[in-house]
């Protein structure tokens, strides 16, 4: 959609510019042509653009599927984490002497630390994973943009040559201010 900082696909800003230095009734052969923007209908725009759209789309289904690992395994853990209280909380009640309720804590909290940390060293993993792949494909979307800018510029150069073409002869035709006396 063309802006003010990218037109459609006529240039009346080029148009209108020349519009001070035309006579009071040109003939409709002076009067200026509108450049066609060579990248409003190209199909490179359109490969472009859609290498694009397809770079974002894979950095967010990227982001999801990783935050979707990780909040599957934390809930899983979390899950597991519950039920090893409720039993250790059905342990503490069956204990008769002070010794077997000390032995169940200890066990119970030595098996939690040694959980959490299984669990933080996997989440880690997967963190460093999913960074690793985000890079990759921010890597990817870096050298589409690249490649883009090199695509607009061609195309940019190209409309210019155009336009300059075409003014040549609509100047050349133009009679000097001077001549007019």
């Amino acid at each position: 959609m063309p802006t003010k900082s990218n037109t459609g696909a006529f240039d009346f800003s080029a148009m209108m510019a020349e519009w001070p230095k035309l006579p009071e009734w040109p003939a409709p052969t002076e009067w200026p042509m509108p450049a066609f923007s060579n990248w409003a209908f190209a199909e490179r725009e359109d490969r472009i653009e859609a290498k694009a759209i397809a770079s974002f789309q894979k950095v967010g289904k990227t982001m999801w599927t990783h935050a979707e690992k990780a909040f599957d395994d934390h809930m899983n853990f979390v899950s597991h984490r519950l039920h090893q209280d409720m039993e250790c909380a059905k342990s503490l009640s069956q204990c008769a002497a002070p010794e077997e309720t000390m032995a169940t804590l200890q066990d119970f909290y030595s098996r939690m630390a040694s959980e959490y940390q299984d669990h933080f060293e996997k989440q880690a993993a997967l963190f460093r994973d999913s960074f690793s792949e985000s890079a990759a494909v921010v890597e990817e979307l870096n050298e589409t943009a690249m490649e883009s800018v090199n695509e607009m510029s061609k195309a940019a150069e190209e409309s210019l040559e155009e336009t300059k073409a075409a003014l040549k002869p609509a100047q050349a035709r133009r009679k000097p201010a001077s001549a007019k006396s």
